[in-house]
C-alpha cells in the first residue's frame, strides 16, 4: 500500500482530471455565489416590504379607524363655556392685588406719620 502512494507522488496528475476538477471547483464557486446573491436580493426585498408594511400600517390604519368627534350637548357645552370664563377670576385678582397694595400703602403712610411726628 504504501509502494502505490509513492508512486502517485513520483507521477503528475494527468491533464483531463486537472481541467476536470477545476471546471467542478468553478462550478461549485459559481454557485455558491449565485445562492449569496439570491440570499441578499431576497433579504433586501424582505426588508422593504416590511418597511413598506410598518409605513402602511402607521400611516394608513388610523386613518381608517377615525370616528366621528362627540358633539356635546347643551348643558355640557354650557358648562365648558363656564369654565373657559375666566372674567370672574381675573376680577378677584384685581380685588386681592388692590387690597394687598392698599394694606402696603397705608402702612407706609402710617410710617411716614410716626418718623414725621418723631415716635
Amino acid at each position: 500500500m504504501k509502494n502505490r502512494f509513492e508512486t502517485l507522488r513520483a507521477r503528475e496528475v494527468p491533464e483531463a482530471l486537472d481541467r476536470r476538477i477545476m471546471a467542478a471547483a468553478a462550478q461549485r464557486a459559481g454557485a455558491i455565489r449565485f445562492r449569496r446573491t439570491l440570499v441578499r436580493c431576497f433579504l433586501s426585498t424582505g426588508a422593504a416590504a416590511a418597511a413598506l408594511l410598518v409605513a402602511g400600517t402607521v400611516f394608513l390604519l388610523p386613518e381608517a379607524n377615525r370616528e366621528t368627534p362627540a358633539v356635546p350637548t347643551k348643558s355640557v357645552k354650557s358648562e365648558l363655556m363656564a369654565l373657559n370664563d375666566w372674567s370672574a377670576l381675573e376680577q378677584e385678582s384685581y380685588n386681592l392685588s388692590f387690597e394687598l397694595y392698599s394694606g402696603r400703602q397705608s402702612v407706609a403712610e402710617l410710617a411716614n406719620v410716626r418718623i414725621q411726628e418723631g415716635y
